[in-house]
């Protein structure tokens, strides 16, 4: 039978991918073939995200040659580190059964200006706008005479749009619709189900994919989340959640868990937290550029202890008494 892509989810296929790599730059030890076999033992999407990378690397050869040369590279001068990384990129693709092809991730691949996981850009636009890309974002630009638009295909962006002398709108693309700056400045998020969008100056029209007619603008100081149907009623915006622009993590009594899964984003490798650590909150705020150093703050000043199974493996507890 085959499998259906999205039964994978996406923190288990970055799991996959550092196996991948680490797998890739050097033969494993002991201990960490026995941690791999633990980790494939350890949940059944563990197992399959592994049989489906192994499968692939036995089918790689049947992708289309324009695809496999624009995705994949050529095998012979391919990075083996970047290769794994494809390779991982393809799991959340191919189901077991034989090989997909889907439309928006192999744009996310090609995409004009990417970032990679912790790694922040600002870029200034053509026409004066400025543009941030957060970790492990990736978006187009396509500016003509008529328009100046940005393809958002994965992650999170800031923008603050410049007055343009052509008089050409601004406009923001994602899976679920379009947005209409009107002389402002802006954050979007892409999800997998739906977009958030977080006014900071002016104001955003959003424009729903599927039903254009159902547009609202959202004011100065509001934040809405949107799919391709509806949009949902505007909340005061949440500062905290975009203080990402200033190269921060703030937490204000925040569950471990939750904020651990904030901090996965800007980290390569896995964190796990333990169900024991339920009861724990943080507070306070964290520069994002260096995840290892919060989780060490975090252990001297909450009561845990963290297992590094390997460089890239951190496995959190709550310390016992």
């Amino acid at each position: 039978m085959s499998l259906n892509p999205a039964d994978i989810p996406e923190n288990v296929i970055k799991e996959v991918v550092m196996w991948l790599v680490k797998v890739q730059d050097d033969d494993l030890t002991t201990q960490e073939q026995q941690t791999l076999l633990a980790w494939r033992n350890e949940n059944h999407l563990h197992e399959l995200a592994w049989q489906r990378a192994e499968n692939l690397g036995m089918t790689l050869q049947k992708i289309p040659p324009d695809i496999g040369k624009q995705v994949l590279g050529r095998p012979a001068t391919m990075d083996r580190r970047e290769f794994a990384k494809h390779l991982g990129l393809l799991l959340t693709l191919v189901p077991i059964g034989g090989i997909t092809y889907k439309y928006a991730p192999w744009q996310a691949v090609l995409a004009d200006i990417k970032t990679a996981t912790g790694e922040q850009r600002t870029i200034q636009l053509a026409d004066g706008s400025q543009l941030m890309l957060n970790t492990d974002s990736a978006v187009d630009l396509a500016f003509n005479d008529t328009q100046r638009l940005v393809k958002l295909y994965r992650g999170e962006i800031y923008i603050k749009t410049a007055k343009d002398s052509a008089q050409r709108p601004f406009l923001v693309q994602t899976a679920q619709g379009r947005l209409h700056a009107l002389g402002t400045e802006f954050v979007v998020r892409q999800h997998a189900d739906y977009s958030y969008l977080g006014v900071i100056e002016s104001a955003v029209d959003v424009i729903p994919k599927d039903d254009p007619e159902q547009n609202q603008i959202i004011e100065k100081g509001q934040q809405t989340r949107f799919d391709s149907t509806g949009i949902e009623a505007p909340s005061p915006l949440d500062d905290n959640a975009n203080a990402w622009i200033n190269g921060v993590i703030y937490a204000d009594n925040m569950p471990l868990s939750e904020f651990i899964n904030y901090l996965k984003r800007y980290r390569t490798g896995v964190i796990t937290c333990d169900e024991s650590c339920h009861d724990i909150y943080v507070s306070g705020s964290f520069q994002i550029n260096d995840p290892d150093h919060i989780l060490h703050v975090l252990e001297k000043t909450r009561p845990i202890e963290i297992e590094w199974r390997t460089r890239f493996w951190a496995k959190i507890r709550k310390k016992q008494r």
